[in-house]
């Protein structure tokens, strides 16, 4: 975990790196919770000239003078990667179009991509196309986006609404700022079989968060190599995911109703924290902590789940995914598990985010093309394509297509089939309010496994959520929001 004295160190909130670079600096943090995937072989030369041999293509007429300049997030699947890449390739082949497709990382070096991004724009040099997952706001913002609507009306009228969670990540008033490409699953991994050895049953016994401690302290048995709690809160964005998921279902939140003042600082939030703290420090939970989990990156709980090491984890989904590709011996008995319920009502508080998505950025002058490429790969072939390397994790962003056998014949696509189309009215972070800049500048970040590991280092809980509080209200302020 990092040491108390980083705390200190944080970036600022202040100032602007240049005149044309105004105080929305805010947006571009210095640091991102990691991501990673577990380190598997890639789909072979021969698999994925098989898996996109047989995609038929409707060649664009649009003709380009220069590449069309593509910028694709790495998700957390190397396999999913690959194909988009061949995909992306084949595509422009047929058109007859130079491509350049850059991965984010590499286009953003030392950087941060928004200000990458923006500095492109305001050159007159942007790129034409960005494939990411993160919301609309802050790039709409900054300037960065072309709207989209009639494009994404195009695509309704052909696979039916998106989603609850793409129409918030990719929606502003009524504006469409970018168009849904797939759903990502997020949320609980578990071994039913390591909980039928014990009589328990995966969804029963894992409905709220002290049954799925209990359950994870059931399971595990260290002399055999079996820990049953395999999730950090250590800095990762899965561990970012938890810390905050336990947070919002013991009834705490963020911000309030209006979306322009801190809610963070509560006896619900202390609560939340106090029982992460124990489940981490407490002795009579370490037989479930595998060793070094608090040390944990992304790819580590991949890692050690797929090794068959633990019994539930919190995951992108990638997980899953893998171990079907790759047919681990146990890739059947594993199951995607609903959050658990929040503890003071019992609401179900989940639901599937947008996704990754399609952004085209302001100032480029291949729009035409661009919908073209965008049309391509919703088409049906190459949706279910993906939904097969990337089973159960990759899944519709549009209501019409759950009805695809690769999904209906799988159960776990099936729950995330439900919670994908139900609106309980919960949409993350921003929860109960709209979300803000202020709130996509937070999300990004790595302030809730920062506070954990404060708390694991013995600050007092009431101590660093008030401290926290008081760096999220200066962030809201910056935003221009009252912040309290």
């Amino acid at each position: 975990m990092p040491s108390d004295d980083r705390r200190r160190s944080r970036p600022t909130w202040h100032g602007a790196a240049s005149s044309r670079l105004n105080r929305r600096d805010l947006l571009r943090r210095s640091v991102a919770a990691g991501a990673g995937a577990a380190a598997l072989p890639l789909l072979s030369r021969t698999d994925i000239r098989a898996a996109i041999q047989d995609i038929p293509r409707t060649p664009s007429t649009v003709k380009l003078d220069g590449p069309l300049r593509v910028l694709l997030k790495d998700d957390f699947h190397p396999d999913h990667n690959t194909f988009m890449r061949a995909e992306l390739t084949a595509f422009a082949e047929a058109s007859g179009w130079q491509i350049e497709i850059t991965d984010v990382a590499g286009y953003q070096g030392s950087g941060d991509l928004n200000q990458k991004l923006l500095g492109a724009v305001q050159s007159g040099d942007p790129p034409d196309v960005l494939i990411h997952e993160q919301s609309v706001r802050n790039y709409h913002t900054l300037g960065l986006l072309q709207p989209m609507t009639e494009l994404v009306d195009e695509m309704v009228a052909q696979y039916g609404e998106p989603i609850p969670g793409a129409r918030n990540d990719s929606s502003l008033e009524d504006q469409w700022l970018a168009v849904p490409f797939f759903t990502r699953v997020n949320g609980l991994f578990v071994r039913q079989d390591m909980f039928a050895e014990h009589g328990l049953d995966v969804l029963a016994d894992t409905d709220t968060y002290d049954k799925l401690r209990q359950a994870a302290l059931t399971v595990s048995d260290p002399a055999q190599n079996r820990w049953g709690w395999g999730m950090t809160v250590n800095r990762s964005g899965d561990g970012n995911g938890l810390v905050q998921g336990v947070i919002f279902r013991f009834g705490g939140r963020l911000q309030d109703e209006s979306g322009q003042r801190v809610a963070f600082n509560s006896p619900e939030t202390i609560a939340a924290l106090e029982w992460l703290k124990e489940t981490y420090t407490a002795p009579q939970y370490e037989p479930m902590l595998p060793p070094g989990v608090l040390s944990w990156t992304d790819t580590n709980n991949n890692e050690a789940f797929l090794a068959g090491q633990t019994a539930i984890t919190q995951n992108a989904g990638t997980v899953y995914a893998k171990a079907v590709l790759d047919k681990v011996p146990f890739w059947d008995q594993i199951a995607y598990i609903p959050n658990p319920v929040r503890t003071s009502d019992g609401a179900r508080l989940d639901f599937l985010e947008g996704g990754m998505k399609f952004f085209v950025i302001s100032g480029s002058e291949k729009t035409a093309a661009t919908a073209d490429l965008i049309r391509h790969f919703l088409t049906t072939p190459v949706q279910e394509r993906i939904w097969s390397i990337s089973t159960a994790y990759a899944l519709p962003a549009y209501a019409n297509r759950w009805d695809s056998p690769i999904i209906t014949e799988n159960a776990n696509s099936m729950r995330a089939k439900e919670i994908a189309l139900t609106d309980t009215g919960f949409t993350g972070l921003e929860w109960p309010g709209t979300e803000n800049e202020a709130v996509g500048s937070i999300g990004a970040g790595v302030y809730f496994t920062d506070m954990m590991s404060e708390i694991i280092q013995g600050r007092a809980v009431e101590e660093v959520v008030a401290d926290f509080h008081q760096q999220f209200v200066t962030i809201y302020q910056d935003f221009g929001l009252e912040g309290e």
